[in-house]
């Protein structure tokens, strides 16, 4: 383009305000271009740094599972990946349960060495283990035996009366 306007030049057929046109048009693209590519190079040295943030976030994530998983193996959890692979809303779900009910799982490799106890060893491991289930058992059967045995005296006392 700019042979073709020398040319033209030369021959005299264009004039000077022409030129000045085509030098502020020229200077203008110019410059558009020099912005258009500052805020590339900009853009790419933030992208740069996003990916960098993320990766180190990833990296740090990564870390903590694995930190993770070593500790459920140093408890003896076993079946750590059986359990994550249940998905997230089914663990809440039983935590919150055994939460509510102020229970617990035992770990896998425990459950393992308690089953090759003897059976009454089994028992008395368990029983131990359970020991606070077991006495809310207990105060709910003797709960129940009460209201039975109050229920049923006081059928026997409604037909005493009956009778008479």
């Amino acid at each position: 383009m700019q042979k073709d306007l020398a040319y033209l030049a030369e021959q005299k057929t264009l004039s000077t305000n022409f030129f000045d046109k085509q030098n502020r048009i020229l200077k203008h693209i110019i410059e558009y271009y020099q912005s258009t590519q500052t805020y590339t190079e900009q853009l790419e040295k933030a992208s740069l740094e996003y990916r960098q943030v993320k990766q180190n976030q990833i990296r740090k994530y990564e870390d903590l599972v694995v930190s993770f998983e070593a500790i459920c193996i140093i408890h003896g959890i076993n079946d750590f990946p059986m359990w994550v692979s249940k998905g997230k809303d089914l663990l809440l779900y039983e935590a919150e349960q055994l939460g509510r009910n102020k229970q617990m799982r035992l770990p896998s490799l425990l459950n393992e060495k308690i089953e090759v106890f003897p059976k009454h060893e089994k028992r008395i491991v368990l029983n131990i283990l359970q020991k606070d289930i077991n006495a809310e058992i207990e105060k709910l059967l003797k709960k129940i035996n009460w209201e039975k045995r109050h229920k049923s005296n006081a059928t026997r006392i409604q037909r005493d009366k009956t009778k008479s």
